[in-house]
């Protein structure tokens, strides 16, 4: 995945087929807990705001970016050292921590997703939230994802004088 591809998606350069198709095999599942995401950086700031967000769950509800494109890309925003999230919008900042770990927080599904959007357009609040009384709350991990470099192809080489 390309962090600029996302940003030209936002910015209404490029279709989301464009985005959908560069986020194809950036996710490796190394088994049922640990995965990789490839990210390539931008080397531009992006501020990202609720329209951005409510442009992927149109894409979604279009069927053109599934739930695992959801994930990555809330993962890859929060990951990002160019992507800045509006720190004053709390449902903005709740939309995208719940999709960055659907397995803690709601699966991502038309249910939830409709429910996000309508926080995302003031039609509903976002619940309060209850925080662990200590940090040694029963639990265990329930997944890990980790930032790589996406992997360069290699040059050919020639061999032999010309």
């Amino acid at each position: 995945m390309r962090e600029d591809i996302l940003r030209q998606y936002f910015a209404g350069h490029i279709p989301v087929s464009s985005l959908a198709e560069d986020l194809r095999g950036s996710v490796a599942h190394l088994d049922h807990i640990r995965s990789t995401i490839a990210i390539e950086d931008m080397q531009q700031d992006f501020v990202v705001r609720r329209n951005h967000i409510l442009m992927l769950c149109d894409a979604f509800f279009a069927s053109t970016l599934d739930a695992e494109g959801l994930n990555t890309i809330a993962f890859a925003l929060l990951a990002s050292d160019r992507f800045e999230l509006d720190g004053d919008d709390e449902p903005l900042l709740e939309v995208v921590h719940d999709w960055s770990t659907p397995e803690i927080n709601f699966p991502l599904n038309e249910g939830t997703v409709s429910m996000h959007r309508r926080w995302l357009t003031g039609n509903e609040s976002p619940p309060n939230r209850r925080t662990p009384a200590s940090s040694s709350a029963a639990g265990g991990v329930v997944s890990v994802r980790t930032k790589i470099e996406p992997p360069r192809p290699l040059l050919p080489i020639r061999i032999g004088t010309e």
